[in-house]
C-alpha cells in the first residue's frame, strides 16, 4: 500500500528453460577455461587418522587456580605414565586475580615436573585464557599477566615437549578442590597442613582389647544397663535397638527381617569369616554384595554388613 503511489506493476516469476541457460552461458563463454580434472591426489588413501603416538616417559599435569574472598590458593597434580598420582597445593598469602592465581599454579606445577627432571610434558587447564596465551593462540596485554607469561615460557625452554590443552572445569576437579582448599583453609604463618590418607575407617584402629560393637545391646538385654553417662535420647536408641536382637545364653542374635537368627561376632570374627567364605573352602571369589549375602545365608552378622 505505501508503494501504491508509485505505479508499481508486480509480475510474477515464471519458470526457465534449461535450453535458455544454455543459451546463455554458450553467448558468454569464459576468457580462460579451466578443463574439468578427474585425477585426485592421494586417491589412494582411504582414511586419515589422528596420531595418537604414545609416549612412555610423557607426564601428565592438572593444574587450577582459586581467588575468592576468603583467600587464594592454588592446586596442581602430576600424573606419571604408571598412573602414580602426586598432588600439590598451596595457600597464596598475598591478593591476586583468579587469571594471576591460575599462572601461579601452572608455575607451580612446570617447577614441580622440573624437580622431577621430566622431559616430556602434557598440561591441562580450565582456564581457556591462560592455555591459550601459552599456546601462543592469544595475546597476552593485561600488565600484571605479561610477567606470569614470560617466566612461563621461560620454564618451558627446559623441557623437550610441553603441550597445553583446555579442558571444562567439571573434568579438572582434583586440581579444582585442592585450590579450593588450599584458598579457603585458615593456616598459621610458616605452618603446613598435613591431610592424611587412611586406608580403613576409624573403627578399624580401636584397640585390641576394645569391647565389641554389640557390648551396650547384649549388656542391656542381660542387666537392663545403659552406658554410663548416656543422654535420654541414647538410652530410646538402645532400646529400639534391643528389640531386634536375642541373648541366648552367652551369644547375641540378630533377628533378620524373615525372623532368622544370625549370630552376631566381633571383628576379629568377621575377618576369618570374610577370609574363609572369599578364599576358602566356600570356592569362587565373589563381589562385596555377593559376600556379604553368602555370609548372612550361613548365619553371621556383623554392623558393617549393611
Amino acid at each position: 500500500m505505501a508503494l501504491s503511489e508509485y505505479d508499481i506493476l508486480y509480475v510474477s516469476q515464471t519458470t526457465i528453460k534449461g535450453s535458455a541457460l544454455a543459451e546463455q552461458l554458450a553467448y558468454h563463454p569464459l576468457t580462460n577455461p579451466q578443463p574439468l580434472g578427474y585425477e585426485f591426489p592421494d586417491e589412494h588413501i582411504m582414511v586419515t587418522v589422528a596420531d595418537k603416538t604414545q609416549h612412555f616417559d610423557e607426564w601428565t599435569m592438572w593444574f587450577d587456580g582459586a581467588s575468592n574472598i576468603v583467600g587464594n590458593g592454588v592446586g596442581v597434580v602430576l600424573i606419571s605414565p604408571s598412573d602414580q598420582c602426586f598432588p600439590f597445593a598451596a595457600k597464596l598469602g598475598f591478593d591476586c586475580t583468579n587469571n594471576m592465581a591460575e599462572y601461579e599454579a601452572s608455575t607451580m606445577g612446570l617447577l614441580m615436573a622440573l624437580e622431577y627432571q621430566l622431559k616430556r610434558l602434557k598440561v591441562f587447564g580450565d582456564s581457556a585464557l591462560v592455555i591459550y596465551q601459552l599456546r601462543g593462540e592469544w595475546e597476552t596485554r593485561d600488565a600484571k599477566l605479561i610477567p606470569y607469561h614470560d617466566h612461563v615460557r621461560e620454564i618451558m625452554a627446559a623441557f623437550d615437549v610441553v603441550t597445553f590443552c583446555h579442558i571444562p572445569r567439571e573434568e579438572n576437579q582434583t586440581a579444582d578442590a585442592l585450590a579450593t582448599l588450599s584458598a579457603m583453609v585458615q593456616v598459621n604463618e610458616g605452618q603446613e597442613m598435613t591431610i592424611q590418607v587412611r586406608q580403613q575407617p576409624q573403627m578399624a584402629y580401636s584397640e585390641p582389647n576394645a569391647e565389641p560393637w554389640y557390648f551396650d545391646i547384649k549388656r542391656y538385654l542381660e542387666m537392663g544397663e545403659y552406658p554410663d553417662r548416656a543422654f535420654e535420647n541414647r538410652k530410646r536408641t538402645l532400646r529400639r535397638l534391643a528389640s531386634s536382637f536375642l541373648l541366648s545364653g552367652a551369644i547375641l542374635y540378630k533377628r533378620n527381617t524373615d525372623m532368622i537368627l544370625l549370630r552376631c561376632v566381633d571383628g576379629q570374627e568377621a575377618q576369618q569369616i570374610m577370609e574363609e567364605v572369599h578364599e576358602g573352602i566356600f570356592g569362587t571369589h565373589v563381589n562385596g554384595h555377593a559376600l556379604a549375602r553368602k555370609i548372612l545365608r550361613i548365619g553371621y552378622y556383623w554392623t558393617r554388613m549393611e
